[in-house]
């Protein structure tokens, strides 16, 4: 279906688009350079950077849709980020902090130098210099579609009333400023849209550029009145907030609740039909999944990635399942339009309806697995420990790949800390890595017991936490100084009342999320040192250490009894109590620590295409991994482990405490392909009473992915969670095929 509506965002977006983004910049940039004036505020630059967008771009506006979005300003793979995604040059929305992201450097050079040398080690990642500059921005939609940007304008200018010093007058004008040049955008749609109708003759076409001539000049200024008019705020928003604020706007938050008011409003006045909402969802999520070929290859490390997500179900204010006649339309859609972009995050828990189960499943059970399943019954306790109030907790959302997120902070959530770096440094005795970082973890030669040992792998595991913190505390806190955000922040609880942005704390929280990836590895590893070293006494320390280090070769006896220990996710006593004392010891630490901008420290466990890219330069581990193998994902049991029950995995995670998680946790599972509808509702409802947090599941067979390899004009619909997002088997490389495949298969 809409055949037409395909072929013309392919056009656009599959085409030229880099040159046309390009191009655009460098005209922007000359003009913003020439109008630049010294002793220019961070905050006037970016009023400079939001007027010269708006005065130049060329509102796009397709025939075949009744939303208006399209600015031109950034490329098709771009969710806002100002670096052009696959081609290296700076979007027009990124000349502020182009200009100003010296200072990261300037300010000391000789702890960025050492920023690099930690980061270059594979010791953690941060998603820019010492912040996420530019990445997982979970804008909140609801200011907009509850009071348009007149009601936050109009917010803005009375508290103007009450700012008490310039920075405070300058941030909130700059916010008024921003709702300006965002309605001034919306007119030029309008404007375009009746020029349009002047030379078409297509009815279907007419209809649509009417309904944008008519809209655009009230929406997003007012707020939305109906359905249409809240999908097309959200259409809007997206793209020209991105295009002028230089970050990825990657979530439409709860779009079912947000949006069931209007559909509801609608159905009961006679405006708007069931089948005519529906072919309006399909409609607003084709224009996001048309942004790509879906066929390209993925090969790099987030090739398929566009950022872009909405959250559906869990539960309402009062803590009741959510499942509406919108969840089951945006299921349906993705199901039968085979969308892939925006990612659905699906909040579950063991009190979900059937139906909303089966809504889920239809997809994943047929090989299309499009979708993150996000336990409630995990997630909402783990926001509770972590101070959130039953409101908040209960209105979370995800967005980017596994961001647990609120409308109460911008945090930032591509944080990772690499445990299995200090363990690797420590067992191959890697000093003069830990010379060249600067971080001297404790060696585990000579450790008379297990206990010994243990408190080793902990006391690095700390060491490596203090180094990030530190280097982030020390070297974050002029992120102000290089770039400000205005119209994202206005949105965020606290900065209209605070006067401030987010970057100066405006926000009503400051926590961090580092989310830690090593423990299925570092467990399984315990697991054989204590067992053949400790336990049965088979091997000295020593013995067990050198041939590891030599990556198992002519130890390979040796290497299959280290796989064969019990580990982590087989279900057995032993593994899961080391498994829940080490998570639990790494939250205590984590509890103990400020955060770099003054607030709590909370961990998950989450890995992306990291499980190759630095498993790559990782060498063996005691598990029985050898050199370059890959990591576990989060807390996905390793692939050593040739664990054949499901339930296993299931009890296991049911031993861990999920209140320790408040930054989430992701597990992969693959369950057979085309199981009946009540079989994967029942696996769901017992997932719910485990630690799982976020779980990726398809339902396909090894079988079946190998003859995809060797035929894969057989499979041009077979769609594989890989990691953060979704893709069509067939456009993995061979190296990602055999990733996917090299996974465990369970009954």
């Amino acid at each position: 279906m809409f055949l037409e509506l395909r072929n013309e965002l392919h056009s656009f977006y599959l085409h030229g688009d880099a040159e046309r983004s390009k191009a655009f910049a460098d005209k922007c940039f000359a003009i913003m350079n020439s109008r630049f004036q010294d002793g220019m505020s961070v905050t006037a630059q970016k009023c400079l950077q939001y007027d010269v967008i708006c005065e130049e771009f060329e509102p796009v506006v397709f025939r075949h849709t009744p939303y208006f979005y399209e600015t031109g300003v950034l490329t098709s793979l771009s969710d806002g980020a100002r670096k052009a995604k696959g081609h290296g040059f700076i979007q027009a929305n990124g000349w502020v902090y182009s200009r100003n992201q010296y200072l990261f450097v300037d300010q000391d050079e000789a702890l960025y130098r050492l920023r690099l040398a930690q980061a270059a080690e594979k010791l953690y990642l941060i998603c820019g210099p010492y912040n996420d500059t530019s990445q997982h921005f979970n804008f909140n939609c609801r200011p907009f579609l509850q009071k348009g940007l007149k009601g936050i304008y109009e917010e803005a200018c009375a508290e103007l009333a009450f700012a008490k010093a310039e920075n405070e007058r300058e941030f909130l004008c700059a916010v008024c400023h921003g709702m300006q040049v965002m309605r001034k955008m919306a007119e030029k749609f309008a404007a375009k849209a009746e020029a349009m109708l002047k030379a078409e003759k297509d009815t279907s076409c007419r209809k649509n550029l009417s309904l944008i001539a008519s809209t655009a000049k009230r929406v997003p200024w007012e707020a939305p009145q109906n359905f249409y008019e809240a999908l097309a705020t959200l259409a809007f928003l997206r793209t020209v907030m991105g295009s002028l604020e230089g970050v990825g706007p990657n979530t439409f938050g709860r779009i079912d609740k947000d949006l069931f008011p209007f559909y509801h409003s609608d159905i009961e006045n006679g405006i708007l039909t069931p089948d005519a909402a529906y072919t309006l969802i399909c409609q607003f999520l084709l224009i996001w999944d048309c942004h790509y070929d879906h066929d390209m290859i993925m090969e790099g490390y987030a090739d398929h990635e566009l950022e872009n997500t909405y959250t559906l179900g869990g539960c309402d204010d009062n803590g009741l399942p959510l499942c509406n006649d919108l969840t089951l339309m945006f299921l349906r859609a993705t199901r039968e339009e085979k969308i892939i972009f925006p990612k659905i995050k699906c909040r579950f828990s063991k009190s979900s309806p059937k139906e909303y189960f089966d809504g889920i499943n239809r997809s994943i059970i047929n090989g299309t697995s499009t979708v993150l399943l996000q336990n409630d019954d995990a997630t909402i306790p783990a926001l509770l420990r972590a101070g959130r109030p039953i409101s908040e907790a209960r209105d979370y959302y995800i967005s980017g790949c596994w961001d647990i997120s609120t409308n109460q902070e911008k945090s930032d959530r591509g944080s990772y800390l690499n445990l299995l770096k200090p363990f690797e440094f420590s067992l191959h005795n890697l000093k003069d890595k830990m010379d060249a970082v600067g971080i001297h973890f404790e060696c585990f030669d000579g450790c008379s017991d297990f206990h010994e040992l243990y408190k080793k792998v902990l006391r690095n595991c700390e060491l490596l936490l203090d180094a990030k913190l530190d280097v982030q505390r020390r070297g974050g806190q002029i992120f102000h100084k290089v770039d400000r955000f205005p119209i994202f922040s206005s949105t965020l609880e606290g900065c209209l009342k605070k006067h401030a942005d987010f970057t100066v704390k405006g926000a009503k929280y400051s926590d961090d999320y580092q989310l830690i990836f090593g423990l299925p590895n570092i467990v399984d590893s315990l697991m054989a040192i204590k067992t053949l070293v400790y336990d049965t006494k088979k091997y000295t320390l020593d013995e067990f250490f050198t041939a590891v280090r030599a990556n198992w070769e002519g130890y390979e006896d040796m290497r299959i009894e280290a796989t064969k220990c019990s580990g982590w996710g087989d279900g057995s006593e032993e593994s899961c109590a080391l498994a829940n004392r080490f998570n639990n010891d790494l939250f205590a630490i984590f509890q103990n620590k400020t955060g770099c901008y003054g607030g709590q420290v909370h961990m998950g466990h989450l890995t992306y295409t990291e499980i190759r890219f630095w498993g790559d330069v990782t060498l063996a581990t005691p598990d029985g991994r050898k050199n370059g193998e890959y990591f576990s994902q989060g807390l996905t049991p390793s692939r050593l482990k040739r664990i054949p029950c499901v339930n296993d995995v299931i009890n296991s995670m049911a031993t861990l405490d999920p209140s320790t998680m408040a930054a989430n946790s992701v597990v992969n599972i693959i369950l057979p392909s085309k199981i009946p509808l009540d079989r994967c509702e029942g696996f769901l409802r017992a997932a719910a009473g485990t630690a799982i947090q976020s779980l990726q599941l398809n339902c396909t067979t090894k079988e079946e992915l190998l003859d995809a390899q060797k035929h894969p004009e057989k499979y041009p619909d077979l769609i594989v969670r890989v990691t953060g997002f979704s893709a069509k088997f067939t456009s993995l490389s061979k190296e990602w095929q055999d990733e996917v495949i090299s996974r465990n298969f369970y009954d």
